[in-house]
């Protein structure tokens, strides 16, 4: 039996996924409190004005229950398991990933008059899953080289059908905005990259 040294114990609490789930349970918390989410989602209008909230608290309202769900199904394993594999750098994306999303949509999409759902940063929290697991060489690589590919396939795809792949609305005229995805997959990759480079010159 070998005693634990006092870091190794920090390391081990610090590893714990806790921010995906504040994330999750936010996501869950503004399903089912009534009334709220028209102060919350992404309105152009609004953010126009100065409600510049809403660039990220509108990642966290849904249009129904099918949304919610197949958001939460993608991003809590996918943001539990980075969480894990490199705390620090997981954490930073699952903060201002969102805001990052939002001011993206709001520059390079002036016609989104609505938005909202954690999809993108989904697809950020899985792309980076995806690029962590193959930078760290393991034999599994061709698994996770086929889920970036996938993820990608799943963008153009929604960028042709103009309709969800998976999740149902229940918010008349609601429909997916693929360039979210995108700018997550984007986002992720920054992640992944900047913080290998700090890795790097730290060592």
């Amino acid at each position: 039996m070998t005693a634990s040294s006092p870091h190794a114990a920090v390391g081990a609490r610090a590893a714990f996924p806790w921010v995906t789930l504040v994330v999750a349970l936010f996501a869950v918390g503004v399903a089912v409190w009534p009334g709220n989410t028209s102060a919350l989602e992404y309105e152009r209008d609004a953010v126009r004005h100065g409600e510049w909230w809403r660039l990220w608290t509108s990642h966290f309202v849904h249009f129904g229950a099918s949304h919610l769900i197949w958001n939460l199904a993608v991003l809590i394993p996918a943001a539990a398991w980075s969480e894990r594999l490199s705390p620090q750098r997981a954490r930073l994306l699952l903060l201002l990933g969102p805001g990052f999303i939002g001011g993206a949509l709001y520059i390079l999409d002036p016609a989104l008059q609505r938005y909202a759902g954690l999809s993108g940063v989904a697809a950020a929290l899985l792309a980076f899953l995806a690029l962590t697991q193959l930078s760290r060489g393991t034999s599994d690589r061709w698994f996770w080289a086929a889920v970036l590919l996938l993820l990608a396939v799943k963008v153009i795809a929604e960028f042709l059908a103009e309709r969800p792949l998976f999740a149902r609305f229940v918010e008349p005229g609601a429909y997916p905005v693929p360039l979210a995805h995108l700018v997550g997959i984007m986002a992720a990759g920054a992640a992944h990259t900047f913080g290998r480079r700090i890795q790097n010159r730290a060592r």
